[in-house]
C-alpha cells in the first residue's frame, strides 16, 4: 500500500473503536438508544456518557464518510461503472442485508428471548451507515457514468472558506431538523437530521482526492479550528444547565423552530470540523505507518463494525448483576467487545468469500 495513505486506514480503525465505545455508552444510559439499556440512578455518570456521545456524534461518522469518499474516485477510475456498482453491492449492500435479516433479530432475541420473529425484528440499526454509504457511492457512480470523469480544480479552503462551510452545514442542519428531528429514525434507520453534514463531507472527500487536499492541510489552520472546537465543546454543558435552569427540555435540541435546535445545529459543525482536521493531521504526522498488528487490525475493522452489536448485548446481559459504576462497565464491556470482535473477525476472514466481502 502507498505509504502516503497508511494513516487513513489507521484512522478508520480508530473510528471503529470509537463506534464500540459510543454504542456501549448508549447501552449504559447515554442518549442515543440501544437494544438493551441497563437502568441506573447514577445521573452524573449518565450525563458524562451522554456528553461523550454528543461530542463523538459530531465528527466520527462524518469522518467515516469523508475517508470512504476519498477512496471512491480511484475505485471508479480503476473498475468502471458496472464492476464498481457490483463491488458496492457485494461489499456494502449484502453485509447490510445480513445484519438486517440475521444479526438485528438475533440482538432482539438476546434481550427478549420470549419474543417472536416479526417485521419489527428486522432493521439495519448501526448498519445504517453502510446503507447510506451504498446510496452515496452508487449516486457517485451514476453521476460519473452520465456526466463523465470531469475534475474541477479547487484549492484547499482558506480559514474563511472553512468558516463558510461550517455555516452552510449549520444552516442545512437547522432547516432539515424542522422536518426531521435528530431523535427520530426514518427509512433504513437513518437519522436524517444528521445527514446534511454526512452528505457534505462525502462530497468533500471526493473533492479532496481529486485536488490532493490531504497533503495541503495547514497545521496552523488546523490548530485554529481545533481550538474553536474545544471552546465550542465547553459551551454544551453550559447550554444544558441553562435549559434545565429555565425549565426547558433536551427534546428541544433535537429539532423544530427553537433556539436550542438552532444552537445545536451550529454547535455540531463548529465542533466537528476542527476535530476532523486535528485527527487527520495527527495521524498523518504521527501514525503514518503500519506493522504486523496494525495491518491485521485494519483489515478486521469492517468486520468489527458489523459484529460488535451482538457482542455488546451479550456482555451487557452477562454482567448486569454486577454492581459497579456504569462507567467502569462501559470500559469493561468496550474492551472485551473489541478483543472478541477482533478475533472473530480474524476467524471469519479465513473464509475466501468473506475475505473478499468484508
Amino acid at each position: 500500500m502507498n505509504k502516503k495513505i497508511l494513516y487513513l486506514d489507521n484512522i478508520k480503525s480508530f473510528m471503529a473503536v470509537l463506534v464500540i465505545v459510543f454504542h456501549t455508552n448508549s447501552a449504559y444510559g447515554a442518549e442515543g438508544g440501544w437494544y438493551y439499556v441497563e437502568l441506573s440512578n447514577d445521573e452524573l455518570s449518565k450525563t458524562i456518557l451522554t456528553f461523550v456521545n454528543a461530542v463523538c456524534q459530531t465528527f466520527f461518522m462524518g469522518l467515516f464518510f469523508f475517508i470512504s469518499a476519498y477512496f471512491t474516485p480511484p475505485s471508479f477510475d480503476k473498475k468502471g461503472f458496472y464492476p464498481y456498482i457490483k463491488g458496492r453491492v457485494f461489499k456494502l449492500l449484502i453485509p447490510a442485508l445480513f445484519y438486517y435479516f440475521i444479526l438485528n433479530p438475533f440482538c432482539i432475541f438476546l434481550v427478549e428471548p420470549q419474543s417472536h420473529l416479526s417485521l419489527s425484528s428486522f432493521g439495519f440499526y448501526n448498519m445504517w451507515f453502510i446503507m447510506a454509504l451504498f446510496y452515496f457511492s452508487s449516486i457517485y457512480g451514476l453521476v460519473r457514468k452520465w456526466f463523465g470523469g470531469f475534475t474541477v480544480k479547487i484549492n484547499f479552503p482558506s480559514k474563511i472558506g472553512i468558516l463558510y462551510f461550517i455555516l452552510l452545514i449549520g444552516s442545512l442542519n437547522f432547516v432539515t431538523r424542522l422536518i426531521f428531528p435528530t431523535n427520530m429514525l426514518y427509512i433504513h434507520d437513518f437519522s436524517l437530521g444528521y445527514f446534511p453534514q454526512y452528505i457534505m463531507l462525502f462530497w468533500l472527500g471526493t473533492v479532496a482526492y481529486r485536488n490532493n487536499w490531504l497533503d495541503q492541510i495547514d497545521s496552523l489552520l488546523t490548530s485554529f479550528y481545533f481550538r474553536i472546537s474545544l471552546i465550542t465543546i465547553v459551551t454544551l454543558p453550559a447550554a444544558f444547565l441553562l435549559i434545565d435552569l429555565y425549565g426547558g427540555s433536551l427534546a428541544s435540541f433535537y429539532g423544530g423552530f427553537t433556539f436550542e435546535s438552532l444552537y445545536y445545529s451550529f454547535w455540531e459543525p463548529f465542533t466537528s470540523i476542527g476535530i476532523i482536521l486535528k485527527i487527520i493531521t495527527v495521524f498523518k504526522t504521527k501514525f503514518n505507518f503500519t506493522n504486523s498488528f496494525l495491518s491485521r487490525f485494519n483489515r478486521s475493522s469492517y468486520a468489527i463494525y458489523i459484529f460488535q452489536a451482538p457482542i455488546i448485548v451479550s456482555l451487557q446481559l452477562a454482567l448486569q448483576t454486577i454492581d459497579v459504576n456504569i462507567i467502569i462497565k462501559v470500559m469493561l464491556v468496550s474492551s472485551i467487545t473489541l478483543i472478541i470482535s477482533f478475533y472473530l473477525s480474524r476467524f471469519l476472514l479465513k473464509n475466501k468469500m468473506l475475505n473478499q466481502m468484508i
